[in-house]
């Protein structure tokens, strides 16, 4: 009976299996495709060796009920079914409401560490591949000859959520997880059956990592709006993750930010020591800005007071070339006087030297990849001299040592200087650290410095969805990052650096001369507040345009999207 009741869940291979090749593997893989709901769903496990699919002669398919069905293995095959290995794996399709289908997975090694499971789908006509890559502005076409891909956390996906787009329908896919791990989302064709084949993978946390592994729920559906899955992970941020909204965060966080009309760029130290402006300099700026705008409608963001940019982090302290202790405490002490807010520029998780990490005995405190290679701040050629500089390590705060200098830090610069906030540049670094958390940092100095100073701001660059509610504005590339612009639902934002002067300059910032940057053509201004760059001498030069953009920023209001109070 037994025997006879087993038999009765279990579906025939020729019929539940077909095999076939994805990716870019030179050969037949044989990955066991199970059907359901008209689509074809197959898994994978990914080791610190290998990569399996199950084992095609082990495999039982058992149908749970028309609506579920399980997969499961208990020997594993790798390299079109040339290597056997013993470990188990398991995928488990469920059908749900609202054309949605619900995908989970787990598998396990008896001697390999498990490092992402990975789900493969075929039976969706894949045209493109939206999230947030910002150089197509959020599409990549899918065609055979290239497959497309994003990971989350990053700028191309901010949200663990990406749409497919075919000829009849738009398909979603959403991670259910709880945590803050990677996601990978791609398309790729499969030259054998000549198909498209969506995969998605979910890599463990490498400071957690074993030879077993289990995936959170995958969420596939299509037939809703856009807004409502975005929401959905909204609902998850603010349920698991603890992020406020912005109309819910505490008006001491919010008045201020709310009668901004205009950000001042008061650009310091180039990298090659060419100095933009001396702190008098910027006094006699913001003085001259407030005869056409209120200063309690200004914010002036300093990138380099501290010297030569990106040369000395993270030090921050006070440039004797600009005016030194003391110029700083004028220039804050005047701009209070008309009303203005003053936030300072820090190196934060973008950058520490070499120098200061050796001194500190912090050299262990950098950002870490998997595989545990630090992560080297080393993409641009600061002086053109056609070779790019090194300039140090980027750093993780989750390292305790490395937190609590920056804890301190902070601190220091609000004690002696009166300053309004801190900007925190690259808080969009991430990686799957097997050291420390990066995204865990950045919630304890966050808590640490909202408990000791209220009322003081915290900013961020870039980002993604579960420390956008951390900060209260953040500095971000073009228009707010985000699905449905769901980044002002938790913070407000401003232009990027890049964003130029009046002679097409962007002062410290790499892009340099940025008139015709992807960070302009991407820039959404009814959704961000307004920015000037100035150096010293511009005003005489260009007072008469700079008066006028100030003229027509006085009006600027943000526009509302549903995605802010749904």
């Amino acid at each position: 009976m037994i025997k006879k009741k087993i038999y009765s869940f279990i579906v025939f291979l020729f019929y539940w299996v077909s095999y076939s090749q994805f990716g870019t593997i030179g050969y037949d893989f044989k990955d066991p495709y199970i059907s359901f709901k008209g689509l074809e769903f197959a898994v994978r496990l990914s080791t610190d060796n290998n990569i399996y699919c199950p084992n095609p002669k082990e495999i039982i398919v058992n149908k749970i009920s028309k609506d579920e069905v399980l997969l499961t293995s208990k020997s594993l095959s790798a390299a079109g079914g040339q290597i056997i290995s013993e470990g188990f794996i398991e995928l488990k399709i469920k059908k749900g409401n609202e054309s949605r289908i619900s995908i989970s997975a787990r598998a396990s090694h008896p001697t390999e560490q498990g490092k992402t499971i990975l789900v493969l789908i075929k039976g969706i006509d894949v045209e493109s591949m939206v999230s947030e890559q910002t150089q197509v502005k959020g599409v990549q076409v899918f065609n055979k000859n290239k497959g497309i891909r994003v990971s989350y956390p990053s700028r191309a996906a901010t949200m663990p959520l990406v749409f497919f787009t075919s000829p009849e329908k738009e398909w979603y896919v959403l991670s259910k997880d709880r945590e803050i791990r990677r996601k990978g989302f791609g398309c790729f064709y499969d030259h054998l059956s000549h198909e498209p084949v969506v995969m998605l993978s979910h890599d463990t946390d490498m400071r957690k990592i074993d030879t077993s592994i289990q995936a959170p729920d995958w969420v596939l559906g299509y037939g809703r709006k856009r807004i409502d899955v975005v929401i959905e992970r909204c609902d998850d941020l603010e349920k698991y993750f603890g992020s406020t909204p912005y109309l819910k965060k505490p008006k001491q966080h919010t008045k201020w930010i709310d009668q901004l009309k205009v950000v001042t760029f008061l650009h310091g130290v180039h990298w090659t020591g060419h100095l933009f402006n001396t702190y008098k300099q910027m006094e006699e700026q913001l003085e001259w800005i407030t005869k056409t705008i209120s200063g309690r409608q200004i914010m002036a963001f300093l990138p380099a007071w501290d010297g030569r940019y990106y040369v000395n982090y993270p030090e921050h302290e006070p440039d004797s070339l600009m005016g030194g202790k003391e110029g700083l405490k004028q220039l804050v002490k005047k701009a209070h006087s008309m009303g203005i807010k003053v936030i300072l520029m820090f190196g934060g998780p973008n950058l520490s030297t070499f120098e200061f990490l050796k001194k500190n005995k912090m050299s262990d405190a950098g950002l870490k990849t998997p595989d545990g290679q630090v992560k080297i701040q080393n993409w641009l050629d600061w002086n053109t001299d056609l070779q790019i500089e090194t300039m140090g390590l980027i750093m993780n705060f989750g390292h305790p040592k490395y937190r609590n200098y920056m804890i301190s830090k902070t601190v220091d610069l609000f004690e002696t200087y009166g300053i309004d906030g801190i900007f925190l540049d690259g808080t969009l670094r991430w990686q799957n650290s097997p050291d420390y958390s990066a995204y865990e940092g950045l919630v304890q100095y966050t808590k640490e410095i909202r408990k000791r100073y209220p009322q003081k701001m915290i900013m961020g660059e870039d980002g993604y969805d579960a420390i956008y509610g951390l900060f209260d504005l953040f500095h971000t590339s073009g228009g707010p990052l985000g699905l449905e612009n769901y980044m002002l639902r938790y913070t407000r934002q401003f232009y990027y650096l890049a964003y130029p002067a009046e002679n097409g300059s962007a002062g410290i910032h790499e892009i340099g001369w940025s008139s015709d940057s992807h960070t302009i053509k991407n820039a959404k201004p009814e959704f961000t507040i307004p920015s000037i760059s100035i150096f010293n001498g511009h005003i005489q030069k260009y007072g008469v345009q700079i008066k006028n953009k100030l003229k027509v920023y006085k009006n600027w209001e943000l526009k509302h999207v549903p995605i802010m109070n749904k």
